[in-house]
């Protein structure tokens, strides 16, 4: 996975905040280990920017997870507090 810098970070938020990137969880599902399977639906522009930032080709599931876990959640928080 690459390091996001703090320009990335708030670039990202910019387009969350101005609704260019949608990002929406569709579901959570609490898994019998404690864990959970969150379920989201993106828009293109969401995913071409972040196969452009992780160097993909293709999508890849477990690439955006690992970035999920470490970033997006504080984002989407901050995103959606903004809203309100």
């Amino acid at each position: 996975m690459s390091q996001y810098s703090r320009q990335d970070l708030a670039e990202l938020k910019r387009h969350l905040e101005q609704g260019t990137f949608k990002i929406r969880i569709e579901g959570v599902k609490e898994d019998t280990d404690g864990s959970a399977t969150v379920s989201f639906e993106a828009t293109d522009e969401f995913i071409d920017w972040f196969k452009e930032k992780e160097g993909l080709k293709r999508w890849s599931a477990k690439r955006f997870q690992k970035f999920f876990d470490s970033n997006l959640r504080n984002l989407l928080s901050s995103a959606a507090q903004n809203q309100k």
